[in-house]
């Protein structure tokens, strides 16, 4: 059977991603409620009237100001749409939200169950398409569900956690600099482990520090002259090289679970043990 693509797969489950953009979109920019003093305003006009209250709007000092500084321009009916528009709009507007509380003394107005709504439905949509919530800086993000990261994420050093959910993130998508420089993250948490992979599976940690070591991800395998020079990789596309950094990150998942799978192993062993007393 022929491998299906995400899209598809969203297609056989019935999900409509750009209807349920436009009932977020309609919630957002177009129904109004009142807030405590009686006032029906949009969710939209909520945020620009409290939007200096924002913490990262930077000096940014209007919600024009920052759509415009950082081109966001959502339409009910975009030209362009896909996932990437769906997830974009989604922690735009949810970012904003979650700041608009009545609950909050710097907030001048709001209407609270209409904000509660609006959260939980943007997190149901994001639950239906297999994306999950996580949060750096108070920022919420938006990345795939995938099991094997979240697995790591639990592992790793609390510093790093969040480099192992971000790498899927859609604007990771076609960043080299930045997939290569979470992978290098990787490879450091790794290296001190190198012996005890090296002892649970030779093959796995052979493959995954021969990528770290050659992939120009530690060292310059790039540029001619230097020691550390690979042809094949300079010679590599950009979808090629990103191609296997995916590979590469994929592999270090694979590792951390193996290395964290020891202990599970012993305590196993050892219940398996008291059986035969």
């Amino acid at each position: 059977m022929p491998r299906r693509n995400f899209l598809q797969i969203l297609q056989d489950a019935k999900i409509d991603i750009k209807r349920e953009y436009q009932r977020l979109f309609d919630l957002f920019y177009t129904q109004s409620a009142p807030d405590y003093n009686g006032r029906y305003q949009t969710l939209r006009q909520v945020c620009e009237n409290n939007f200096l209250i924002v913490p990262f709007r930077g000096t940014c000092l209007s919600l024009n100001d920052f759509d415009d500084f950082y081109n966001y321009n959502f339409g009910r009916e975009p030209w362009e749409f896909n996932l990437d528009y769906l997830l974009s709009f989604c922690e735009y507007s949810y970012n904003f939200i979650k700041w608009m509380s009545p609950q909050n003394p710097l907030c001048i107005s709001g209407s609270a169950s209409q904000q509660q709504f609006y959260l939980q439905q943007v997190k149901t949509v994001i639950e239906e398409i297999g994306y999950m919530e996580t949060i750096e800086q108070n920022i919420t993000l938006f990345v795939p569900k995938k099991q094997e990261a979240i697995a790591v994420s639990e592992i790793v050093a609390p510093e790093i956690s969040y480099k192992v959910l971000e790498y899927n993130h859609y604007t990771m998508k076609g960043d080299i600099a930045r997939k290569k420089e979470t992978v290098r993250i990787l490879a450091d948490q790794l290296e001190p482990k190198r012996a005890d992979l090296t002892a649970i599976n030779k093959e796995l940690a052979s493959n995954v520090f021969f990528m770290f070591n050659n992939m120009n991800i530690r060292h310059n395998n790039s540029t001619e002259g230097d020691k550390n020079y690979r042809e094949v990789v300079a010679k590599m596309t950009q979808d090629e090289l990103e191609n296997w950094y995916d590979e590469t990150y994929q592999l270090c998942l694979l590792a951390f679970l193996e290395l964290d799978n020891v202990e599970r192993t012993k305590k196993v062993a050892q219940l398996k043990a008291s059986f035969g007393k």
